[in-house]
């Protein structure tokens, strides 16, 4: 039996009924559903509340999710308004919401959000390729210092001639990853 990748696969599973898809997509966005509630200012305890009220929310809301592809923007809006509740909750009371909803001072600007999604969606991409392929990915675009051709090859035991290519044929990969999943 394979295992659906998409957000489509899996929703239409959950929807069935099937609560390992459901576990999945659970274990999919829960870095990003936690990326927006952290990132609002919750302590701890109140980002676990959010986390939970966001996956209560779209449990509850399941037959009404339209268009799976866009599962996580879905998250992402629901999270950043359950944050928003909790944050009014624990805030005094100054005697008016304008100070809480004035665009100024938003916890989580739409730009920031959108780079916490595009950043999720590119760790499930990586993971779905083979190690061989993540590991050159990962040493050409997210090492903590910039290395050389010679001295990638070298870490991959390979020859710095046939590195170029290899990484073409990993980012044409992870391209299409992308493509799969609905991200590009």
């Amino acid at each position: 039996m394979t295992v659906p990748n998409t957000d489509r696969d899996l929703w239409q599973k959950t929807l069935a009924g099937d609560s390992a898809a459901w576990q999945l997509l659970v274990k999919r966005y829960q870095s990003l559903v936690y990326a927006v509630a952290t990132r609002a200012g919750l302590s701890m305890a109140d980002a676990a509340d959010c986390f939970q009220q966001t996956w209560v929310a779209l449990y509850e809301n399941r037959h009404r999710i339209q268009d799976p592809t866009r599962l996580s923007a879905w998250l992402v809006t629901t999270a950043k308004r359950e944050a928003m509740r909790l944050r009014r909750r624990t805030l005094p009371d100054t005697g008016g919401e304008a100070e809480i909803d004035h665009p100024d001072r938003s916890p989580l600007p739409d730009e920031e959000l959108n780079q916490i999604e595009q950043q999720a969606h590119l760790e499930m991409a990586l993971a779905e390729l083979d190690p061989r392929c993540r590991q050159v990915v990962e040493l050409f675009f997210f090492a903590p210092e910039r290395q050389s051709y010679d001295e990638i090859a070298a870490s991959l035991g390979m020859a710095m001639n046939s590195l170029g290519p290899v990484r073409r044929r990993c980012l044409e990969r992870l391209k299409k990853i992308l493509r799969k999943n609905g991200v590009i």
